[in-house]
């Protein structure tokens, strides 16, 4: 692993650590297949078991999928993938609030506000792409969803939303700006509705909605878009499943 100095952290961490290096590195792009267990087993000169150990742990944190038979791919939003895996709002009913129904109401460029400043770890009024999006559940405005791309990694994604209108963003970073989202920090409370937010749900001003403000994050661990998520509470609720 053209390691320059002792590590003390176990054999297949490392070996994850140089994996995730490699791919960064673009040696493998994702939705292709890395080498076999075995191979990179003889490559690290370490037991098969070291190697799987540190796959299995990349597979955890979605950084690479295993498919039986197949082999192992880095993680894509492409493909069999399922973009919506971040997605915790679910209708009331059951099933996720997420698809490819997403209506966009307005692509900009915009200057990012204190808030969204601090979540993507850049400074306030640096430049970036904002959209409004809506999303329904029979025929009825249920999320509204407001979404901010900073310049600094993705210049004028603007024109790529107002061209494409995609339905999901993460493909579209993956596949214009090789950026992997890989893990999302997701902060969830109850307020009242904007007046904004009001007119796009079709509700009145002040009455309560759940918000979810999301930071999406790349295999590099770099901050690369901020998310909230308007949602009405008769309709739809936050789950998330752990252990």
């Amino acid at each position: 692993m053209n390691e320059t100095r002792p590590s003390s952290k176990p054999l297949y961490q490392q070996v994850k650590q140089h994996l995730v290096y490699r791919v960064l590195k673009g040696e493998w792009k994702p939705g292709q297949c890395l080498p076999s267990e075995m191979r990179l087993a003889e490559e690290y000169h370490l037991s098969q078991g070291t190697v799987r150990k540190a796959i299995e742990e990349m597979a955890s944190e979605g950084l690479v999928t295993r498919q039986a038979g197949k082999g192992t791919f880095v993680t894509s939003h492409n493909g069999d993938y399922q973009p919506f895996r971040f997605h915790q709002l679910y209708r009331n009913t059951g099933g996720k609030v997420a698809g490819n129904e997403a209506t966009y109401l307005e692509t900009r460029q915009a200057e990012a506000d204190e808030r969204i400043a601090h979540g993507l770890h850049i400074a306030p009024g640096s430049t970036g792409t904002e959209t409004l999006r809506l999303r329904h559940l029979d025929a009825r405005p249920v999320l509204l969803e407001r979404i901010f791309l900073s310049d600094d990694l993705c210049p004028e994604a603007w024109r790529i939303l107002q061209q494409h209108s995609p339905g999901s963003i993460y493909l579209i970073l993956e596949q214009e700006y090789n950026l992997l989202i890989t893990k999302v920090v997701e902060q969830v409370r109850a307020r009242a509705a904007t007046a904004e937010e009001a007119r796009f749900l079709s509700i009145e001003p002040g009455i309560a909605v759940l918000e979810v403000e999301r930071v999406a994050y790349s295999l590099g661990g770099e901050p690369v878009e901020w998310r909230t998520m308007v949602g009405m509470t008769d309709t739809i609720h936050y789950r998330n499943e752990m252990g």
